[in-house]
């Protein structure tokens, strides 16, 4: 015993003193070796940069996609979908559900979105497995409009069995908007609904975001969405109506109804100098339709497609604008044009949910940006003229343009 205790105290007692001497020199030469050639593996990683514009880093964009024509700048990543026809089942993959799915399983804490119909499989079960997975996934979809199709219901009852929190909207007036929020760090918006049909049969556009201030605001009218617009729920005002970013881009954000929408697109019309162009599933605002009329005699460029299957119903602007020798044309594509854009003298362009309608300015749910961002404008640009060259060359359609489709973006 005496021995063993003995030897402990010789070890200890004689070996911890070298044992120190080692240590200091080993920190003081790995301290002198950052010094001299600049190592700093014992130190933390430096905080993820900003970019100038203002984004967050979120995790690299899909940008490549067979089934989408995709443009990346600064601050945004734009996708536009790319029809085919006919358009088969089978062949449904590498489209902008790709991207989007692609964003939802990189989510780590919640997923918010307010999407009209919602019934696509590859987004459903996107949004099924973050639920299971621990994610807070909530979404906010138009029950009342689409309730008649048994995919969409299947689709919700899904998601809800995973875990996601659904909130059936069940109003008359719909709710309208396209738009998911991750994590409260990147946002998608845009004029697709979560189906098929929008995605792999009609003309749309989506935009990928991660700016602070802009999704403040989409943070905001969520939760009153989610809330139905209870006393507690956030009010209608949008808290940052105006984000300016570090390179001079400005982003002015509205919300329906009466978020004031209409009178700032026709502001923007207005102000028209050079040219004005677009794209529009349905179009009954006859105070826009009076200011193209107005702005074609100035001599200001105006162009657009519009949706063929709503050029002839009660209130449509289309018939008048051809009337008053306008340079607008029915759409060429066999299903649907559903994009909702403008784009005006090359710099601003206008685009969202919104269909120009009085409905959707005073009681549908509706989101809007109006963006001031030449290098944004020519992608948008450079769609609408593809978009142009095939309304003057239409697609030969067969029988097979099912337009009646569920999911086909029938809506006001």
């Amino acid at each position: 015993m005496n021995k063993k205790r003995g030897s402990y105290r010789t070890r200890r007692a004689g070996f911890s003193p070298w044992v120190l001497l080692a240590g200091l020199v080993i920190v003081l030469a790995i301290a002198g070796a950052s010094a001299l050639f600049g190592a700093t593996s014992l130190l933390p990683p430096p905080p993820p940069s900003t970019p100038a514009s203002g984004a967050l880093q979120t995790g690299a964009p899909v940008t490549s996609l067979p089934r989408a024509n995709v443009a990346q700048g600064e601050w945004y990543t734009v996708y536009f979908t790319l029809p085919s026809y006919p358009e088969k089942k089978e062949s449904r993959s590498g489209g902008v559900d790709r991207a989007i799915a692609a964003d939802l399983e990189r989510a780590q804490k919640t997923i918010d979105a307010a999407v009209f119909d919602f019934r696509l499989p590859s987004l459903v079960d996107g949004f099924a497995r973050a639920a299971a997975r621990g994610v807070r996934v909530r979404l906010v979809t138009d029950y009342a409009a689409n309730r008649a199709a048994k995919d969409f219901t299947d689709a919700v009852d899904k998601m809800e069995k995973a875990g996601v929190q659904v909130l059936r909207d069940q109003r008359s007036s719909l709710m309208h908007n396209k738009f998911v929020v991750i994590d409260q760090r990147l946002l998608w918006t845009g004029s697709m609904n979560f189906t098929a049909n929008d995605v792999y049969r009609n003309n749309n556009n989506m935009l990928r975001l991660a700016l602070p201030a802009l999704i403040e605001n989409y943070n905001a009218r969520f939760e009153r969405l989610f809330q139905s617009r209870s006393a507690d729920a956030p009010g209608k005002e949008v808290p940052q109506p105006r984000v300016t970013l570090a390179n001079g881009v400005t982003l002015e954000n509205y919300f329906s109804p009466t978020g004031g929408a209409a009178k700032a697109i026709l502001d923007k019309l207005k102000s028209a100098q050079k040219s004005i162009r677009i794209t529009a599933f349905t179009f009954t605002d006859t105070a826009m339709a009076d200011v193209l009329k107005a702005q074609a005699k100035a001599k200001v460029n105006v162009q657009g497609v519009f949706e063929t299957r709503n050029n002839g119903a009660s209130g449509a602007e289309f018939p008048g604008l051809k009337r008053a020798k306008l340079e607008v044309l029915e759409d060429g594509n066999c299903y649907i044009l559903h994009s909702k854009t403008m784009v005006i003298d090359d710099r601003y362009v206008v685009t969202g949910s919104y269909n120009f309608t009085a409905n959707a300015d005073k009681s549908n749910d509706e989101n809007l940006l109006i963006i001031d961002d030449p290098e944004l404008a020519q992608e948008y640009t450079t769609e609408f003229n593809r978009i142009y060259a095939q309304a003057k060359n239409p697609t030969v359609c067969g029988a097979s343009n099912t337009l009646s489709d569920p999911g086909s973006g029938d809506e006001q």
